[in-house]
């Protein structure tokens, strides 16, 4: 009888600690005006002299960041990731406190203010997914031009284009990723009211900042780690998409990365667009690091390329995922036995 009531207490404790943290993950406060002052001075690095395949990646090509799901799920922090809706479907399960979504590309960072609109003037998934139909184009565009009107025109440009352009291309990814995961039976915010009021509530609350910043560049980087290690904040989750494939780790890349003050519980998300048997998409593997051992890796002289750490990695046939936990010294060690 005594171990049953002490089970009973122990669930009671456990359910009750769940809804707490629930509540305060979904109670966001507006931000305060020191990080919103040290957010918004980020500076943008200066565009790029052309794009990668000369193409602007309106939606990610990834299928698979449920792959992420578990290790990044209600890590908090910041979150700062690479490409467009990607980040959001993974803010709706990290719950981070900022969301920083990057890119080098200006048409993409554009595309995050048409989002935001979107997000602010829709109180439920549903309302949100439609308002990328082709029905809802005119009111969309005519609400971008009411909430940007004071933004320099060739900014508002740079916006309605980017939503012109992307709006047919948006509503069809949203409705492959709300297929896959409704087939794998996992909630996102295209369809769950709770992940859906978290990421929304981000925008309400200001506390997203999206900037075009170059990974291999000097200033927005390092200025995001600044900024972050100015107000005792802590990155959780750093996502670098398939991005480091297309360049070499020059100084200042590893310099960018070090930089940046990534927590000690905090992970490192990679693809690489390998085509393996176990990648569920049978295009990208999907990798995990943890931020220390990454950190590593970028204090490694001979670590120059991406596809060093990738060789590192452990993979799990079985759900797709790979992890890198060996540091490069130890990868030069067992390549050492080997020799001999």
């Amino acid at each position: 009888m005594l171990y049953l009531r002490r089970w009973v207490c122990c669930v009671v404790l456990a359910c009750s600690l769940f809804v707490a943290s629930s509540a305060m993950a979904a109670d966001l406060e507006p931000i305060p005006a020191s990080w919103a002052a040290a957010f918004s001075a980020v500076r943008p690095d200066p565009p790029p002299e052309r794009l990668t395949r000369d193409s602007h990646y309106w939606v990610s090509d990834e299928s698979y960041h449920l792959l992420f799901r578990q290790a990044i799920a209600d890590k908090g922090g910041v979150f700062l990731g690479i490409g467009p809706d990607q980040n959001y479907l993974m803010a709706g399960w990290s719950r981070p406190e900022v969301l920083i979504p990057l890119d080098f590309d200006q048409a993409i960072i554009d595309l995050h203010f048409a989002y935001r609109v979107a997000f602010l003037h829709s109180e439920t998934p549903e309302a949100f997914r439609a308002m990328w139909t082709q029905e809802k184009e005119a009111q969309f565009k005519a609400l971008l031009e009411t909430e940007y009107k004071d933004k320099d025109s060739r900014q508002l440009k740079g916006i309605l284009k980017a939503f012109a352009r992307a709006r047919p291309k948006v509503l069809l990814r949203f409705k492959r990723v709300s297929k896959l995961h409704r087939e794998k039976g996992i909630p996102t915010y295209l369809d769950n009211p709770e992940q859906y009021a978290y990421v929304r509530k981000l925008y309400q609350t200001g506390r997203v900042f999206p900037v075009r910043g170059d990974l291999t560049a000097t200033t927005t980087m390092r200025d995001i780690g600044e900024a972050c290690k100015k107000l005792g904040l802590e990155i959780k989750v750093l996502y670098l998409s398939n991005t480091q494939q297309y360049f070499d780790y020059t100084d200042d890349f590893k310099q960018n990365i070090l930089a940046l003050p990534l927590a000690e519980d905090s992970v490192v998300l990679h693809t690489a667009g390998m085509k393996k048997p176990w990648s569920p998409d049978g295009l990208y593997e999907h990798v995990l690091h943890s931020g220390p051992n990454f950190r590593l890796w970028m204090q490694d002289k001979r670590t120059r390329r991406v596809w060093r750490v990738i060789a590192a990695r452990d993979v799990n046939q079985e759900t797709g995922l790979s992890t890198v936990t060996a540091t490069p010294q130890e990868v030069d060690a067992r390549a050492a036995a080997k020799k001999k």
